[in-house]
């Protein structure tokens, strides 16, 4: 009887190992796959900006009909327009860093007799590093995809981007207010409805 056991137990347990070994090998197999899955989704998005936050020297764009220009003097950004906003340096380094991240969905083959809305752009972001300016240029925003169209002034290829890029810059000076600047306007305000 023992030596059936034995047989049994020795049975069991090459089908433990085996179904270990399956399992080893499912698991290594779909991480590879999402590995792939990652690099794919990586290698099929279009770097449109790649610089670092400390080589910007300047950034301008237009936001609701208003132009907003950001320079950085003695290592401190500051915005150049009335001069009386003091900058969160904490929270303009951050927004500096995402637009110097920017990707594109995909890229398109111009068609001459498309209108792509760049004769009037909805808004243009020029960025000057210790390299140079360069420019985006959004055109207009195509309603079925919900992208818009964009081009740089390196090139004359057209791209589609997603509604967060063109939102990125959806911001005012005071958006990037210190919060004393934040508070006393505020009080400021309180002050003048009493």
């Amino acid at each position: 009887m023992q030596k059936k056991q034995i047989i049994q137990f020795s049975i069991l347990l090459v089908l433990i190992l085996a179904l270990a070994g399956a399992y080893a090998a499912i698991r290594s197999y779909n991480s590879r796959q999402a590995k792939r899955e990652e690099q794919q989704k990586a290698d099929a998005q279009i770097t449109l900006t790649a610089f670092q936050p400390e080589s910007v020297t300047s950034l301008s764009y237009d936001y609701d009909g208003t132009q907003y220009t950001f320079s950085k003097e003695a290592g401190e950004w500051k915005e150049t327009g009335d001069g009386e906003i003091t900058l969160d340096q904490e929270k303009f380094e951050e927004f500096i860093k995402d637009a110097g991240t920017l990707t594109a969905a995909r890229e398109l083959e111009p068609d001459d007799e498309e209108d792509y809305g760049f004769d009037k752009p909805l808004r243009t972001v020029s960025v000057t590093t210790e390299n140079g300016t360069s420019s985006l240029v959004f055109g207009m925003k195509n309603e079925m995809l919900g992208q818009y169209y964009l081009k740089t002034t390196e090139s004359s290829r057209i791209y589609l981007v997603e509604e967060q890029t063109y939102s990125l810059f959806n911001k005012t000076a005071e958006d990037f207010a210190a919060e004393e600047e934040e508070e006393s306007e505020t009080d400021t305000d309180a002050e003048q409805e009493e």
